[in-house]
């Protein structure tokens, strides 16, 4: 009798796993029709406009590239500012390489972006300083990514705490709303605009990173340097 009670429980549970499974496969087959909205593509971005700039770092020897990339979705304009260009005199066997059309072994690159947003609308563009502030400070959180993180702070980064991370630096002298730094990171807004930029200048390759020199954001000339950018135009198509 508790053999046949056994074996009809057993029974039970496995038609009902079965049960389940099917009607698993099957909402998962009509996944559009129950939640549409989490099937729909996001809009693509228009194709970018590319466009070069002049030289605006001294020091460039050769192979100098300053571009701004501009793309537009959901009402903002995204302009990336890019600039590289080699800055140490090519050795007789760095040139022997380039004749041959192949890369220098001691090449010294540097390098400067800056990422600018217009957001018209002010709330937004506050919303969008303080997320940008936080993504860069969770990042300066953990380290050993390539292959797995390893968080080196427990606190949690939030829209209450983000400023106990931020060192102030001079709007009047940058001539903007707001002015901070994260790390080696500055953020800060200027009418419309958000903008964002790193300010270490990274010498690659075989240059160790206590070797990697920094911008002073402090610096006049510097910011002269660096302030014309944030005021970029943004050509017409």
């Amino acid at each position: 009798m508790n053999g046949e009670r056994g074996r009809s429980v057993s029974t039970g549970v496995i038609a009902a796993i079965l049960i389940v499974f099917i009607a698993l496969g099957i909402f998962l087959q009509n996944l559009d029709v129950f939640f549409p909205q989490l099937l729909e593509p996001d809009p693509p971005m228009p194709p970018p406009n590319v466009r070069e700039l002049p030289s605006f770092l001294d020091g460039c020897l050769r192979n100098e590239v300053n571009t701004l990339t501009i793309a537009e979705k959901d009402g903002i304009v995204y302009l990336d500012q890019s600039y590289q260009c080699e800055i140490n005199e090519l050795s007789e066997a760095d040139q022997i390489l380039k004749e041959q059309g192949l890369g220098s072994i001691n090449t010294k690159e540097i390098h400067f972006s800056m990422e600018i947003q217009i957001i018209p609308d002010p709330v937004l563009r506050q919303q969008a300083l303080t997320k940008e502030m936080m993504k860069w400070q969770r990042l300066v959180q953990y380290a050993g990514c390539f292959y797995h993180c390893i968080r080196l702070s427990e606190t949690e980064i939030t829209e209450d705490n983000i400023l106990d991370y931020a060192f102030p630096l001079d709007a009047q002298a940058w001539r903007v709303d707001q002015i901070v730094q994260i790390d080696h990171q500055v953020f800060g807004t200027v009418g419309e605009r958000l903008f964002m930029f790193h300010i270490a200048d990274v010498l690659i390759p075989h240059e160790p990173s206590d070797e990697m020199t920094l911008l002073d954001v402090t610096d006049p000339f510097i910011i002269n340097k660096i302030r014309p950018l944030i005021d970029i135009e943004v050509p017409l198509s």
